[in-house]
This record gives C-alpha cells, sequence and structure tokens, in this order.
C-alpha cells in the first residue's frame, strides 16, 4: 500500500466537491478525516493500487478549502484562491516507465468566480516550475436521499491546461525516449474532463461516513498516458466542526 497526500482529483486533487443544499446544511461546515483508497491511474497500466489519502473540506462565510484548493472570498462570488499541484507523473504515486523524470509539484495562485459547489478557477504556477496555467469549471451539488442520513453528491470538472503545464506534465524528450522506449512526444495544451459521485453518512453529530467514485480522462495524446479513463474508489470517515 502506498501514502499519497492527493491523487486527484486525480487526480491528482481530493475533490470533495457538493454544492449548499436548499435548507443550508453545508453553510459553515467542514471536516478533516481520512480515507483507504483503491484506484489506476492514467498514467499508469500495472493495475488499480491501493493507498490512503485526507478528506479536507470547509464551505464558509468567507471563503472554501476543497482538498488542496483555498479560496479566500474578497467579494461575494470572487475570491483569491491557491493550491499545491501535487505530482502527477511520479514514482512516488504512480509506476511511471523506467527512464521518465518524475513532474515535481508546484505551487499555485489565482481567482476564483462562484461557489464551492459551481466555480469558474483560474490557477497561474507561482514557483518557477512551469509557468504555465490551468482554468477549471467545477460543478457540484449535494442532494437529500429518502434515506434521512445519507446524502449523495454528484460533479462533473472540466480543467483547461495551457501548453507550458501540457509540456511539463505529458512531453518526453529526446533523453527520455532513448532511455524508457517511449516516442519522443511535444505536448500542446490539454483538456481534462473529471466525474465523480461522493457519497455522506451521517454517523453522529460530529462524525460522517465517507465514498467516494472518481473517473477522468486526459485528452492527450502522450504516451505517458497510459489509460483513456483513470478511477478512485475510495471509503473514510471525517470529524465535522
Amino acid at each position: 500500500m502506498r501514502l499519497c497526500v492527493l491523487p486527484v482529483s486525480g487526480l491528482a486533487l481530493l475533490a470533495l466537491s457538493f454544492n449548499v443544499a436548499a435548507n443550508g446544511k453545508y453553510d459553515d461546515y467542514g471536516f478533516v478525516g481520512g480515507s483507504a483508497t483503491v484506484g489506476e491511474s492514467v498514467f499508469s497500466n500495472d493495475g488499480a493500487k491501493g493507498g490512503v489519502e485526507p478528506n479536507i473540506f470547509y464551505n464558509g462565510e468567507y471563503g472554501f478549502i476543497d482538498g488542496s484548493l483555498l479560496n479566500y472570498s474578497v467579494l461575494p462570488w470572487v475570491g483569491i484562491s491557491g493550491q499545491w499541484r501535487f505530482a502527477e507523473v511520479s514514482n512516488d504515486f504512480d509506476d511511471i516507465p523506467n527512464g521518465i523524470h518524475d513532474r515535481d509539484g508546484n505551487g499555485e495562485l489565482g481567482l476564483t468566480i462562484g461557489t464551492v459547489g459551481a466555480r469558474l478557477t483560474y490557477l497561474h504556477d507561482v514557483t518557477n516550475e512551469h509557468n504555465g496555467y490551468e482554468v477549471k469549471l467545477h460543478l457540484g451539488r449535494a442532494f437529500d436521499t429518502p434515506f434521512e442520513p445519507f446524502t449523495l453528491s454528484p460533479y462533473v470538472e472540466v480543467d483547461y491546461r495551457d501548453a507550458k503545464l501540457s509540456n511539463h506534465l505529458y512531453s518526453v524528450s529526446t533523453n527520455e525516449s532513448r532511455a524508457s522506449g517511449l516516442d519522443a512526444f511535444d505536448s500542446g495544451s490539454t483538456w481534462v474532463y473529471k466525474s465523480g459521485l461522493i457519497g455522506i453518512y451521517d454517523i453522529s453529530d460530529e462524525f460522517i461516513g465517507l465514498t467516494k467514485l472518481e473517473l477522468e480522462h486526459h485528452d492527450n495524446d502522450s504516451p505517458l498516458v497510459r489509460q483513456d479513463l483513470g478511477w478512485q474508489f475510495s471509503i473514510g470517515a471525517a470529524y465535522t466542526f
């Protein structure tokens, strides 16, 4: 079993992505916990791998935290956002081909328009790792179910990655090609499509159970993209506050 700080989303990104329900259940609401995971990255073709990941979420008057994304509201519907992009192509998280260098993570700052459940976010590298940017459209909503303690939250996300970020993640240099046997590749801009379903079960006033299924597709012809569809399933628990 391998320990990963964030996949996802995928990933990645942890993306616990639900909107505020009509009854205001998720106003001024947060949780922190952890989950056991199993899944397969688009960058690996060695079968499903197990691991663990944190679950972090908060939605309040002055912003939100959704996995690694932090947003501080400076105006209604407008906030300053930041996140650390964890390595997606790395032997720390996936079994990438021999001869391919790890793509290091980087810090990003930008702007979010919208809410935690319906938002458009622009993030730019501020650590001089690749000097690229990404634009994310994210839509998610929590729905009550006939089984009262249980809430379901589907979400979809479309990410645009510019040529600099995509080149950092997907390109294969001549030296890497020679060492790995993969074809050399220069990447242009890329689209990434994500979707998922999150289940939240109210165990008590202070604890919840969490289950999540995540899917993602990278629209890129890089030889580093070994699978058309990456997936991850997780189950865990969290303390609410």
